[in-house]
This record gives structure tokens, sequence and C-alpha cells, in this order.
């Protein structure tokens, strides 16, 4: 069996329906991508149309993916260039592939190599297929199918580079679309003209009769194709195809100019066959919806990218007073009787409406067409402004856009209180999206905000009247219909424009006058709730707070719409995050807001809802601190069953984790009772081996650390999570900080114990934190003050032989001694080694008899030179404590550099002198009080630091101690030689301090 047979035996199977056939399939063309001219043999098997199509479709796809990873020269497996020159000269021979799934693919191969070579490979694709894209339109004697084949698939290949090329931005890519742009205009602007008139006359030929008429939508469809691909073309060169759009040639201006007229035909054309109860193939309805909607991406395109020339083009005003005219024609129909609301109709083309709106909100408030920052405006804004002003947005046509906006578009439809029997917690959240450019209502709803903030002067005193007035809605001349829609777009715009109306409207008073909530309609009694959380954060006096949170727990009681609750505890929650949240005026709500919650958990299903509610308790235990206190048994008890329900959710298990982190920060000591319960979350989210650690490693690090700083004593189920310590120590990441923390919050409660645990691994995982060259040294820093509480807290006879080992003395010792890095890293290891001298001052002469003289004197001589390099009085006092300790030696290395140790202790002596010294050594990210309570860790902290010997030594006491047992230890003659060597006035002057 030669290659070609069995390469298509292997895309045979490829097609195949059995899954294992299949993956052989694909393992076999693995390895025969490196095989020479293997993609050269994939385009072979697709031209050759006596093999069947499905052998030739999965060809096209395994040479479309080939293209895709190896044409490029920088691939693993590039294609070789005497295979591309086998492939690209037959690109073009198959541009008549009529079927769809084939063609497709094929399309998507050209355009491919092309986005790879041109213009540096292949500068001539754009004239080439130019030329094809001529010859077939001027073909007349090929049969119409084929030429309508062969046009299809080259202005779609066309569609896709031109895709492609626009969205580069190399400078030499940018330009050869532009260079390019005016010859492909040329060309495809011709033959969109022509398609177009082809269409015209045909609809002139059937005097516009076309419901139903099989025969004209089969002459029709294939000029609609070529149509639409012209325009996915054209209007990308139009946005992108020119540096300055003003110089744009005649063509493409005659192009965009003639655009608005066309696209109004086409609409004339798709509206009827979309209202008509007579069949229409949904194909033809499908192209027609997308010319229709084509034209209005490039406008929307081209006020994105050229907005000032958007609005100086003479069709704007035509253009955007159609767009207005479809728009104002739909609303009505948006509307449904009350008692009927099965009734309603869905608009004819709703993305068109969408188009509508968001080109009128672009040109209501749009960075391009106003001041700066001085109130001075170019000529260019100028002249936007005036047409703006004085031809779109003029006072008459802005009063009536609020009027249709308010009445028909922004009040909630009968498809939403349809979904919200459906979907409740689904509609919310689509509520809340920031999607709104795919819904029309919501689109109206900012291009409304955007239209009373930008003519606020105007419309604002109209809708505070309509508001605040109900009788100028509910008059006897409307409907009961048209009244509740206008009441209900009222209360919309009041809510959504509160920003610009808080100094026309009082709120507090207009909710007292409107019992809205006594309401038998949930839409409105979920407007209420929804304007409280709109308003509370506008202007709501602190003083009438109480009423907000009666009326909000009231609708969040009630037996009613899910939708009316969830929206209840929503603005109840704005209420809360405010900053002008007062905790002892909402205490009285506390009971009842607990019982909503507690309620509403059980209600809910969606993960995203549970977790906005478990959210809205956090904000109360951390705005209320203590007052929660009463209900945290209450409130514990819900854990258990969220943290199942939320199983595989790592947001919901986030804020889980959260609220027990601010439950605990609340209680502060009281919270060791939660040691057992909260242990087994913090494993879960910490433990390495658990997938899931990965998202919650961050909160549940921060958990922990919350719990052991406000612990008082340890639970044997808080002790076994010393073993994930060393692990988590290996992690260079943000995390880290908050590990050693963690670490040292363990130790000060009880460093025996814990060391005894799990004290060597801990000390192991520390040395290769400081000994790690490629972390920062502000991480070296933070794991040796780690090793310095653990020294402070962990007795000499149970914690120095575990150091020494460990070997991270000899390390510090090590890196001191060989003086290879910078001062502002060894003073680190050089305070460890002191903080080691000071509270195991045994174990450190020890270990430094043991060197050798040359080593000791060397490595003394470099501790005292770090001296300076310590900018901290406490650390400076360690400092000369270290070196008294290391005196009571018979090592020379060491008695050698007391000449260099003298003027230290005198400097030290009379800076801080002998009293008790105090500086501020407190956790910096650590909360000093929570309430009225002090956090445990703090008390212990400065405890630790009360009893650190370089505020507590009296340092003269420690120096005669000393010199004493250095002359002791040397013998009196030694000893003197030794002093002898000091500087006169510099013992002078330490003799007069010590007395």
């Amino acid at each position: 069996m030669d290659d070609r047979l069995a390469l298509v035996h292997i895309l045979d199977t490829a097609t195949s329906q059995d899954p294992r056939q299949v993956s052989q399939a694909e393992e076999s063309l693995k390895t025969l991508v490196a095989k020479p001219n293997f993609h050269a043999m994939l385009f072979d098997i697709f031209a050759d149309r006596s093999i069947s199509t499905q052998i030739r479709w999965m060809a096209t796809i395994t040479l479309k993916n080939g293209v895709e990873k190896y044409w490029k020269r920088s691939a693993l497996h590039p294609i070789k260039l005497e295979e591309k020159e086998l492939v690209r000269p037959r690109l073009f021979t198959m541009l008549d592939e009529s079927n769809p799934l084939v063609a497709m693919q094929y399309c998507l191969i050209v355009s491919k190599i092309a986005r790879w070579e041109f213009p540096r490979v292949w500068p001539g694709f754009v004239d080439e297929i130019l030329t094809h894209i001529q010859t077939i339109a001027s073909d007349q004697t090929s049969p119409a199918v084929r030429r309508s084949t062969m046009e299809h698939n080259a202005l779609y290949i066309l569609h896709l580079f031109i895709k492609t090329l626009s969205a580069r931005t190399l400078a030499l890519e940018r330009q050869a679309l532009r260079q390019a742009t005016p010859h492909i205009f040329s060309v495809l602007a011709s033959i969109y003209a022509d398609r177009i008139a082809q269409f015209h006359t045909i609809m002139v030929h059937n005097d516009g009769k076309i419901e139903g008429n099989t025969a004209f939508f089969e002459q029709t469809y294939p000029l609609l194709k070529s149509i639409r691909y012209c325009i996915k073309v054209l209007r990308r060169l139009w946005v992108f195809g020119y540096e300055n759009i003003e110089n744009a040639d005649e063509v493409a201006q005659n192009f965009y100019m003639t655009s608005i007229g066309h696209q109004k035909g086409f609409f004339d054309v798709f509206r009827p066959l979309a209202l008509s109860s007579s069949h229409v193939p949904d194909d033809y309805q499908l192209v027609l919806r997308k010319i229709v909607l084509l034209y209005g991406k490039m406008y929307l395109d081209f006020q994105k990218y050229h907005a000032v020339r958007f609005i100086t083009v003479p069709c704007v005003k035509q253009m955007l007073q159609w767009y207005w005219q479809q728009i104002s024609a739909e609303g009505p129909r948006l509307m449904a009787p009350i008692d009927d609301p099965d009734s309603a109709q869905e608009p004819v083309l709703e993305p068109l409406l969408i188009q509508g709106l968001e080109l009128y909100k672009n040109v209501v408030k749009n960075f391009f067409y106003t001041a700066n920052d001085n109130g001075e405006m170019d000529d260019e804004v100028k002249s936007c402004r005036q047409v703006i002003d004085g031809d779109i947005l003029t006072p008459e046509f802005v009063g009536k856009m609020a009027e249709l906006l308010m009445y028909y578009y922004i009040p909630l439809k009968p498809k939403d209180l349809e979904r919200w029997q459906d979907d409740p917690e689904g509609w919310l959240a689509d509520e809340e999206s920031d999607y709104w450019n795919f819904d029309v209502r919501r689109c109206a709803e900012h291009l409304f905000i955007d239209l009373v903030n930008q003519k606020r002067g105007q419309v604002a005193p109209v809708l505070t009247n309509l508001v605040m007035q109900p009788e100028n809605i509910a008059n006897g001349t409307l409907s009961l219909t048209e009244q509740h829609y206008q009441r209900e777009g009222c209360y919309a715009a009041l809510g959504l424009c509160a920003n610009d109306l808080y100094d026309y409207v009082d709120f507090c008073q207009w909710l007292k006058a409107h019992h809205i909530p006594d309401s038998p309609m949930d839409i409105a009694k979920w407007r209420v709730a929804w304007l409280v959380g709109k308003w509370v954060v506008v202007k709501f006096p602190v003083k009438e707070r109480s009423s907000a949170y009666e009326l909000l727990l009231h609708l969040a009681q009630t037996n009613g719409s899910l939708v009316v609750q969830i929206e209840a505890l929503s603005s109840l929650m704005r209420c809360v995050d405010d900053w002008d949240f007062d905790p002892e005026q909402f205490a009285p709500y506390l009971q009842a807001t607990f019982e909503v919650i507690a309620r509403m958990l059980n209600k809910v299903d969606m993960p995203e809802s549970r977790m906005r509610i478990v959210n809205f308790l956090s904000s109360i235990v951390q705005r209320m601190q203590r007052e929660i206190v009463p209900y945290a048994e209450s409130m514990v008890q819900l854990i258990p069953s969220l943290w199942q329900s939320a199983a595989g959710e790592n947001m919901y298990q986030i804020s889980i984790m959260v609220l027990v982190t601010r439950v605990i920060e609340a209680l502060g000591s009281q919270s060791t009772n939660l040691q057992s319960f909260t242990a087994p979350l913090v494993r879960y989210s910490t433990d390495p081996n658990n997938p899931a650690h990965v998202y919650l490693i961050e909160d549940g690090i921060e958990l922990w650390l919350t719990l052991i700083r406000n612990a008082t004593v340890l639970d044997p189920t808080v002790i076994e999570l010393l073993q994930l310590l060393p692990q988590l120590l290996q992690y260079s990441t943000e995390t880290l900080r908050k590990v050693l923390k963690v670490v040292e919050g363990y130790m000060l409660i009880d460093g025996a114990g814990v060391f005894q645990h799990s004290g060597p691994p801990i000390i192991d995982a520390l040395h290769s934190l400081v000994t790690d060259t490629t972390l920062a040294v502000r991480a070296i820093a933070a794991g040796y003050s780690t090793l310095n509480i653990i020294v402070q807290c962990v007795p000499p006879e149970i914690g120095g032989q575990a150091i020494i080992d460990s070997g991270i003395m000899w390390t510090a010792f090590k890196f001191v001694l060989e003086k290879k890095e910078a001062a502002l890293a060894l003073v680190h290891h050089a305070i460890f080694l002191s903080r080691v001298a000071v509270h195991y001052p045994q174990l450190f002469r020890e270990f430094i008899m043991s060197q050798t003289v040359e080593a000791a004197g060397t490595f003394t001589q470099n501790w005292i030179e770090l001296f300076d390099d310590t900018g901290n009085v406490a650390q400076r006092r360690l400092f000369a404590l270290s070196f008294a300790v290391a005196i009571a030696t018979t090592n020379d290395g060491v008695l050698k550099e007391l000449p260099l140790m003298m003027p230290l202790w005198n400097d030290i002596m009379s800076d801080t002198g002998a009293s008790l010294v105090y500086f501020s050594d407190v956790d910096d990210d650590m909360p000093d009080d929570y309430g009225e309570v002090m956090v445990a860790e703090n008390a212990r902290r400065r405890k630790l630091l009360g009893a650190d010997p370089a505020h507590k030594f009296d340092i003269k006491h420690v120096l005669s101690d000393s010199m004493k047992e250095c002359e002791r230890l040397n013998g009196a003659d030694r000893f003197h030689h030794i002093i002898a060597q000091v500087d006169a006035r510099d013992l002078e002057d330490f003799k007069n301090q010590l007395n």
C-alpha cells in the first residue's frame, strides 16, 4: 500500500463512529506530521473529487490544523519550503468546491496561508484573489450555480483574510492593508452594486410580490450571499483601511453614503417576511437579517474608531433618523395588556433596535464630542457639537427620546415577568451582568442614564414632575395598561438616574407618599426594593435609614416572588456597605436579618445566588463587629450545609471561608471553640495535595492566620495542621508572608509544644528559604524574622540541638564569613546569629569555639562591620548584647576584635543608657483591636517584646558580667593583655559608662 492510499485509509478511519478507531487514527496522523510532503498529500486527497466527501472533509480539517501549527517557520516541525511550493500554486484551483462543509475548511486553509505569508512571502495574494473574483464576475459561459459557488468561496476567502489583516498592529501589515484597500474597494464595490441592481431588477419583475414566491427566493438567494460577503469585506476596509478617513477615495465614500438607503431597502424586504405567516426559507430570512445588521456593525465600528468623522459625514442625520423610526415604531409593540401578558409581540429585529440605541448612546455621551478640562474645544469638536445640538439632539427630539424610552423601553416587559416565574435567580443574575448591549431594555436604560446626565437641565425637571405627582400619569385619559407602563417607566427612571436627580427629588418623602409595598403586584414590590438600593448610596439621610431597614426586611419576609425577596436582601446589603452605615442603628434589626438570610439560603438554588447572600452575611459581620456574638452559633451551624452545596464551586467556597474568617475576627478570643470546626476548612484549602488548593490557598491561609491570631490555646486538630507548613513554606508566592505569620502565631501560643511536634521540619524549610538566592531580600528577611521568633519562644534545651542539626547556624555564619552578598542581605544573617547568641548563649559560644581562629576572626570582624548597616535601635542593642556574649570565650579570633567592639558598646550605652527601652515590633498588618477586645496575638507579641533582652536587659550589667567571665576564662594576665589592645580613650569611656 503506497503512502497516499495509507493516508486515505487513516482519514477514513478518523470519520468512524467508533471512538477507539478515531483515537487510533488521530495518533497515526500525529506520527505523520513530520513526514515529507504530508500536507501536500492531504491537499491531493482533498482535490480528488472521486474520493468520498467524508474523507475529503477530514483531509481539509487535518490540512487546516497543520497549516495553523506548522506553516510558520518557527514551528516545531515546520513545513518545508519545497512542500509549500507544492501547495500554494494550487490553492485557487478549488474555488468551485460546492460542498458547504468542505468549502468552509478550504477557505480557511487559503486565508490562513495568506495570513502567514502576506505581505512578505506572498505579496501578490490580494491581486491574485481579486483577479479570480473579477474573472468569475465577468464569466457568462459557466453555469450560474458554478459561478455563484466560485464567487462565494472567493469572497469568503477575502473576508477571512481582511478580517485577520485588519486586526494586525505591526506597521508593515497596516501599511499593506492601506495600500491594498483602494484596489479591493474598486473591485468589490462594483460587484456589490451589480448584485444589488440584479436583486432590484428581479424585485421589480415580480412586482414586489415575494411572499411564498419560491422562484424569487431561488433566484435572489445567491445574490444576497454575494452582497453579504461584499459588505463583510467593505465595512472593515472602510473603518481600518484608511489612515485618514477624510482622504478615502470616491468609491469608498459613495459606498458609505448609499449604505443607509440599501439598509432601508433590505429591511423593507425582511420585515414583511418576518411577520408573514407564509413559508419563507430559513436560510433566506437569515441572510437578509445578517445583511441588515452588517450595516449597523459598520456604523458602530465607524463611530468607535472615527468618532469625529462619523458625525461630520452628510448622511449621519438620515441614518440616525431611520434608526429612530424603527425604535419608535417597535416601542408600542413591546407593550402588552396587563391582563393578557401573552399577547406581547417580539421586535421584528431586536438587534437592530440595540444597534440604534447604542449609536444614539455614543452620540449623547462621547469623549470626542466634549470640551477638555479647561472648557475649551478645538475646531473638530466644535463642528461635531454644532451638528449634534443643531441637527440630531435638538431640545424637541431630546424630550421625545426621553419620553419614548421611559414609557416603552425601560419598563419591565411581560417576558421579564415570565422569566421571574421560570428562572428568578437567572433573571436577577442577568440584570447585574455587564452584557447590557445584548438586551434592548438594558441598552435603553444606559442610553436614558446618559441622556439625563448630559441634558439634565432639560430632562430632570420634567422627570421630577412626573415622578413626584402621580396624578400626571394616572389620569382618566390613559388605559390601565398605559398607566401601568408609564408608572413603571417613571419608577425605573427615578432609580436609574438617582445620581442626577438627588438635587430635584426628596426620595424619602416620595417613598412615604407612595404606598408601593402594599401593592398586590410583585413588579411594584420589586421596584421599590430596587429603588431603595439605588438611592441609599446617593441621598438617604442616616436618621431615615431605620424606615429603609424595616421596609426591606418586610419585603424580604413576604411570602411572594423570590425575585422580590432577593432584591430586598441585595438592597439591604447596599445599606450595610454604605459609607454612612451606623452599626448601632442597625443592631435592632440583626435578629430579623439573620432569620431572613437563613430562610433565603434554603430557598435559592444557584451557587451565584448563595454566594451573594453569604457575601452579604460577611459584610454584616464585618460592619457589626462584636454585635454579632449572640448570633455566631447560629451562623456557624449554617456552614456545613453551605460547604456541601459549594462542592466544586471555588468562588462560592472562597466566600464561605471569608465569612468564617470574619466571624472569628468578630469573636476574638471566644473563637477558640471554633478551632475543631475550622481546621478541616483550612486543611482542604491549603493542602498542596488537594487540586482545589490552587484556587483556595490564599483565602485558606488568611482563615488559618486569623484563627491562630485569635486563639488562646491550640486544639489538637489545629496542631495537626502543622504538618502542612513545611510544604507551604516552599511556595515563593504572595502567600509566603502569611504562612510565615502562621508559623510565628503558633510559636507565640506554645513555642515549646509546637516545636516538639513539628519543629525540625519547619526549621529545615526555613533553612531552605533563607538560602534561596533567587528570592528577594525581603523574603529572606521575613524568613529570618520567623526564625528569630522561634528562637525567642523555644527554650534552648528544646530548640538548640535542632537548630544545630539543621545547619542553619553554619549557613548564616558562612554568609557573614565570606561576605559575598550585599550588606542589605548579610545583615539579616547577622541579626539571626545575634539572636541565637543572646537567647542560646552556651550554644553560640560552643559554636564559635568550634571554629578556627582565622575563621572566627574574619567572621567577627565582618559581624562588627554590619553593625553600622543596622538602623533599628533595638537591633543595634541586640548586636551589642551578642558581642558581649561572644567575648566570653578563649578563641583569639574573637578576642582580637575587642578594640572594634568597645566603641560600639560606648555608643549604645550613651544613646540608650541602662534603662528599659521599648520599641514597637508589633506586626504591622495585624488589626490592633477588634471592637472592644484586643486581638489575642497582639497581647502575646507585646509580652514577647517586653521579655526581649534587647529591651529588658540592662546592657551595663551584661557587659560587666561578660568582662568578668572573659577574665575568668582567659586568666588575669591574658585578659589584661587583651584589654591593652583597646584604645585608651575608648577604654576609659567604657569604664566611666559602667560606673
